[in-house]
């Protein structure tokens, strides 16, 4: 997706969904040269700091660095009241890049805008069922 509609994305999972918890990862962009030196053993400095410049794969639409990303998921925790805690997987955290992948995890917090979604306020079945299946074992229900 391109880089507004992620950010759409984030608006929408919060605001409209609002999940306990939201796990969104997302490559670290300034770990790419560390990928590429593996990728291409012997190929030249200048030719890895030219590609250095390039996203991870071709498909991506845009990749955020580690400040890019935690400012998007601190912004957008801040605005849905959500907490958020960062990780990631492959390299670590404490030597430069950090992590190949990001991770933030979204979770929900409660203040009193959350009394209004609470579970025993919410309908007993939210739903009205309109056809089941019988597999004639057992009479249906209605």
């Amino acid at each position: 997706m391109e880089e507004d509609q992620a950010c759409l994305f984030g608006d929408v999972a919060l605001s409209f969904f609002r999940p306990a918890a939201l796990v969104v990862s997302t490559p670290n962009y300034e770990y790419n040269p560390i990928l590429r030196r593996s990728a291409n053993p012997g190929k030249e400095d200048s030719e890895d700091r030219a590609a250095s410049t390039k996203f991870r794969n071709h498909d991506h639409k845009f990749e955020w660095t580690r400040l890019q990303f935690q400012r998007w998921a601190s912004d957008l925790a801040a605005r849905h009241h959500y907490s958020v805690e960062f990780s990631g997987v492959g390299g670590s955290i404490d030597v430069e890049p950090g992590f190949a992948s990001q991770i933030a995890v979204f979770k929900r917090g409660s203040d009193q805008s959350e009394k209004q979604f609470s579970r025993a306020e919410e309908p007993s079945q939210p739903y009205e069922v309109v056809w089941q299946w019988s597999d004639g074992s057992a009479p249906a229900a209605t």
